[in-house]
């Protein structure tokens, strides 16, 4: 029976140290989701705030509020026609757009978030005062539906993917009325 103890310490010995070996492993991991989980959910929570900026610059018709948002070389995909590159391109659109819609206004509908990407479901209304892509204005009003995707980089966006229902609003605006 002696004998018998030490064989099963030395076989109970292996298992204590890979317990001991997974304990630790799963202590670090709960740690690790515990440090992090909260500086990335206030990364997530940030991002999605801030990309309201966005959109109260066309609702104010504040281009300054794009400094405050945008990288400096910021990209438009796809880039209106004549808009010129980075920055200064959305405060270019910004100005275009207002002035052809003087009541512009961007309703936020839904927000989303996936890593350093927010996504933004809105719909734009207005209505047109001045020429608008080459169409008179007959002062109509126009609403549409927006998604963007803007990408955020070190607390800016980087780049924005876009995609508007341009031709309801263009049927709305009266462009294909003879």
């Amino acid at each position: 029976m002696t004998t018998a103890v030490p064989r099963v310490e030395a076989q109970a010995l292996p298992i204590r140290e890979s317990l001991k070996g997974r304990m630790k492993a799963s202590v670090l991991i709960v740690l690790g989701l515990l440090l992090w989980s909260p500086a990335h959910a206030e990364e997530r929570h940030t991002n999605k705030q801030d990309v309201t900026r966005w959109y109260e610059a066309f609702n104010r018709k504040d281009p300054g509020l794009l400094d405050r948002i945008l990288s400096e070389h910021w990209v438009d995909i796809p880039a209106a026609p004549g808009q010129p590159p980075g920055r200064a391109g959305a405060k270019h659109l910004l100005v275009e757009l207002t002035t052809t819609f003087p009541d512009l206004q961007v309703t936020i509908e839904e927000i989303l978030q996936d890593g350093h990407k927010v996504i933004v479901r809105s719909t734009i209304t207005g209505t047109q005062r001045d020429t608008f892509m080459g169409f008179p204005a007959k002062h109509r009003t126009m609403t549409i539906q927006a998604v963007d995707i803007h990408e955020f980089q070190d607390g800016n966006i980087v780049r924005t993917w876009h995609t508007e229902d341009w031709l309801t609003g263009l049927q709305q605006l009266g462009v294909f009325e003879p």
